[in-house]
């Protein structure tokens, strides 16, 4: 992306244009000051099983179900992505064809990290041919671990160009974009605790939040980090029909 400076009146264009994807679960858009927004980042951590994977089928099949003519995109660097999942949660809005919402899903499955930053540039053609308002990462940092090992400040840097590439192209096509990854555990002074494995990667801008299992299907989020938003954390249920306020 080429710099250019903006005065106020450019920054206030830029953000005239900034809409929110409501989630569809209300504690979550709450937390989120009525939903994720576009031309920015959101990252979503969490141990296994945290609900991750689900609350991206949810905002993917939420987005699809309440806009008719919406596109969204899927990174499915996990290979995690279940048609029949994002289909079951349509319903619950009143889809009468779940396979017409699931036609406007571009899903992408990159066998390598090379492939999955490479995917942006497949993304910046395919919206010259058919916008689309949103984009899933699930999730950030596999490839690259599994590649780098253990040389971190390599596989640091790769990542961090890889999040700054996500975050110029949500600014350029003004767009939501949705990433998921694992975790690490850290210690400083003493403690544990856990970190996203991309943390070292991540930029200021970006908004972080944690995903914690609760008993049975009760999880709870954490909004940490945001450079508009409070901190603050919001309880939901997973069940069938998707993710659901308690």
């Amino acid at each position: 992306m080429k710099a250019e400076l903006l005065d106020v009146e450019g920054l206030r264009g830029l953000w005239s244009r900034v809409f929110s994807i409501p989630t569809g679960c209300k504690a979550l858009d709450r937390l989120l000051g009525g939903g994720l927004l576009s031309s920015h980042v959101t990252l979503v951590y969490g141990e296994r099983s945290s609900g991750k994977t689900q609350l991206c089928h949810q905002v993917v099949a939420h987005y699809l179900a309440s806009n008719p003519q919406a596109l969204a995109v899927y990174i499915d660097v996990d290979l995690t992505f279940s048609p029949e999942r994002v289909a079951s949660i349509a319903k619950r809005y009143g889809v009468s064809s779940p396979r017409e919402v699931l036609s406007r899903i571009l899903c992408y499955r990159p066998a390598t990290f090379e492939e999955q930053d490479r995917v942006l540039d497949l993304l910046d053609e395919a919206y010259e041919r058919s916008p689309h308002g949103l984009v899933v990462v699930d999730s950030l940092s596999p490839l690259a671990r599994g590649e780098y090992g253990v040389a971190v400040v390599e596989m640091t840097r790769t990542l961090s160009s890889h999040v700054r590439r996500l975050q110029e192209y949500a600014i350029k096509r003004n767009v939501v974009v949705v990433v998921t990854d694992n975790v690490r555990l850290a210690k400083a002074r003493e403690r544990e605790f856990l970190l996203p494995v991309s943390s070292q990667a991540l930029e200021l801008s970006i908004t972080r939040l944690r995903l914690v299992r609760g008993p049975g299907n009760l999880r709870l989020c954490r909004l940490e980090a945001s450079p508009m938003l409070p901190e603050g954390e919001a309880a939901f249920l997973i069940k069938e029909e998707g993710l659901v306020d308690l």
